[in-house]
């Protein structure tokens, strides 16, 4: 009876923990028109305990900025939400945006910090390089 309880308690706990991880996906599409162009913005926001910040984003405003330089041997590919930066991009103190608010991005909560990769500005956390936010296109190339 023992290992029967024990059993059933693994049982409900393995499933309490899945359905934990399970997330919430909405996307919106928003397209503008002015006479000179159409640019369209699609946002994509999940629910996993970074609620009010974890989404995609590709701006209609573009920054100019100096232009990005990689650290050696890294190869540009645009990073999705869960995917991890490589440690020689997390700790290269040239691509962390300080001046986040210049480019309109939100306030990094403690742990998370802006950093740019290519053309787009990615909140990561700082301890595992995992992307929560994605900001593309925001610099001009």
């Amino acid at each position: 009876m023992t290992k029967l309880m024990l059993s059933a308690a693994a049982l409900a706990l393995a499933f309490s923990a899945t359905s934990a991880f399970a997330q919430d996906e909405k996307t919106t599409t928003t397209t503008v028109d002015t006479p000179t162009s159409t640019t369209t913005t699609k946002t994509t926001e999940s629910n996993d305990g970074y609620a009010s910040y974890r989404k995609t984003v590709t701006s209609t405003r573009h920054y100019n900025a100096a232009a990005f330089v990689a650290p050696s041997g890294f190869v540009y590919h645009r990073f999705a939400l869960g995917e991890h930066v490589p440690a020689a991009i997390l700790s290269d103190q040239d691509l962390a945006l300080a001046d986040y608010g210049q480019y309109a991005l939100a306030a990094p909560p403690s742990g998370l910090s802006w950093i740019r990769v290519g053309n787009d500005a990615l909140l990561v956390d700082t301890s595992t390089g995992e992307v929560i936010q994605a900001d593309y296109d925001l610099f001009a190339s």
